[in-house]
């Protein structure tokens, strides 16, 4: 069994999901999205954080690196900075314990399935009183099927939780046709209408997912969609009829339409995972944008809409 790394347990959190309910944060994503809001959860490898403003160059992490991935120059009007080459680290941790001040910290933590469920269940009182639970979410759940199979066993038969998972759908459907008897609603990304975008820039499979889906509705399953919409990547009118045109088929089958414009939030986390930001200077789309995509889909007969998440500002 595969077993991920968590980056996160999410409490009080009210998107992902109906409800108060607790997100878990799972590290690890098959897909490669060049906007990703969670950059930390792409690798299933342990990282680290690298907090600038926190460093004094004092040059413990560099004694202690053994991979000479840091060190401090000393050229002229750069004396004394700290220079990391990525491309060297052996991810060993030894410069985040060496740092005196903070500046470096693990992302990712090993944590046993009974740890997870004590934290996931700890506000059960919260999920039963506002109709909450638990929601699996990443990176991708799926990436790690036998793993989250278990956990949200566990959830559902001992504990008696709503389960949610949020996925891109992306794996074989048998990864995911076990999950039907333990998870009370998929929460699904549809990414982008066109197969080449999906394979070029997403790295997936545009026919898998949207068959599995159809699966997934076909077997009955709660299934809510979460499109993320893009500038200049699957905001133009051609994308907006395609997702009109396909979902409007579901429109009685689905629990609901959340549409996620682009925000720019995750750029810092871009800076302290010392990795390229394809969106920088890109603005944050406004609501109001979407909103002749939020009209097409309730003419399509859509039961719920939203711009922002489960809880966003233009539902029906």
């Amino acid at each position: 069994m595969l077993i991920p790394l968590i980056t996160e347990i999410q409490r009080f959190s009210l998107q992902d999901g109906p409800g108060i309910r607790t997100t878990i944060f799972f590290k690890g994503c098959p897909l490669h999205c060049p906007w990703c809001h969670n950059p930390e959860t792409l690798s299933r490898e342990n990282e680290f954080y690298i907090y600038a403003s926190k460093c004094t160059a004092c040059g413990q992490c560099v004694k202690n690196c053994p991979s000479g991935a840091l060190k401090l120059d000393s050229t002229p009007n750069r004396k004394g900075l700290l220079t990391f080459n990525q491309s060297k680290c052996i991810l060993c941790m030894k410069c985040v314990d060496a740092c005196l001040f903070g500046a470096r910290e693990i992302v990712g933590k090993s944590l046993d399935m009974d740890s997870i469920v004590r934290e996931a269940v700890s506000d059960k009182l919260f999920y039963k009183h506002s109709g909450g639970g638990v929601t699996l979410s990443g990176g991708d759940p799926l990436f790690f099927p036998e793993f989250t199979l278990e956990l949200a066993r566990v959830l559902k038969t001992e504990e008696n939780v709503h389960v949610a998972i949020e996925t891109s759908c992306f794996p074989k459907w048998d990864k995911i046709e076990p999950l039907l008897e333990f998870v009370d609603l998929f929460i699904v990304d549809i990414k982008s209408m066109d197969p080449e975008k999906y394979k070029y820039v997403i790295g997936g499979s545009l026919t898998e997912i949207l068959s599995n889906i159809e699966r997934l509705i076909n077997s009955k399953a709660a299934v809510r969609i979460h499109l993320p919409i893009i500038p200049g990547f699957n905001d133009s009118a051609t994308d907006i009829q395609s997702y009109v045109d396909y979902l409007g088929q579901f429109a009685d089958k689905l629990s609901g339409v959340d549409i996620l414009p682009f925000h720019s939030y995750a750029a810092g986390k871009y800076v302290q995972l010392n990795r390229e930001y394809r969106y920088k200077g890109i603005n944050d789309l406004p609501g109001q944008q979407v909103m002749p995509l939020v009209n097409a889909l309730k003419e399509k007969g859509l039961r719920q809409v939203t711009v922002g998440g489960i809880t966003g500002t233009a539902s029906t």
